[in-house]
């Protein structure tokens, strides 16, 4: 269970400085990263997390 809680945090973790970096970057390809990198791997952190708090 602890090892499931530490990787959901760092797929929360990473998927926040990938969408911080995206918000700070001034290109239309950007929010591209934003919605198709940043936002799944904080689904998936939250996702497992959730999972973990289950079982």
């Amino acid at each position: 269970m602890e090892r499931r809680i530490r990787w959901s945090s760092w797929l929360i973790g990473g998927g926040l400085l990938i969408q911080l970096g995206s918000l700070l970057v001034l290109h239309p390809l950007a929010f591209v990263v934003f919605l198709m990198i940043g936002c799944p791997l904080v689904l998936a952190g939250i996702v497992l997390y959730l999972v973990s708090l289950v079982h």
